[in-house]
């Protein structure tokens, strides 16, 4: 979804709200793309989870005690600064970004198994 930003939302920046790997993977997709990108994430999420997003170049709100709430705030937040909100998993690009991911790795294992038979059948000598 953030590849697919207008330059105008890119200028403006995203937000996400998020505990765990959205937040990541958007901090990190931001980085790369040169988009200032904000994640909300509840008061309550680990600290290593916390500094991730911060190391991969997010900037990081905590706000509320769950993910509701860490959500509620990041729409708001959107609506104030003018961000664009990037939800974690109901919107029909991020869907088809998950499923990229899935199929990428699917694909490897594909590889990886057929390599591998390949090598059994060349190694293994029936007795």
């Amino acid at each position: 979804m953030v590849a697919n930003l207008s330059d105008e939302q890119k200028r403006a920046g995203v937000i996400a709200a998020s505990a765990g790997n959205h937040a990541q993977g958007m901090a990190l997709s931001g980085t790369k793309l040169g988009i200032n990108t904000t994640i909300v994430m509840p008061k309550t999420t680990p600290d290593i989870k916390v500094e991730a997003v911060r190391g991969f170049g997010g900037n990081v709100v905590l706000h509320g005690s769950n993910f509701d709430e860490a959500k509620a705030e990041a729409e708001r937040l959107s609506q104030e600064h003018g961000y664009t909100f990037v939800p974690p998993f109901d919107h029909p690009l991020v869907i088809a970004g998950q499923v990229l991911s899935v199929w990428k790795c699917c694909s490897k294992m594909v590889i990886l198994i057929t390599s591998l038979s390949l090598w059994a059948a060349v190694v293994w000598q029936p007795v």
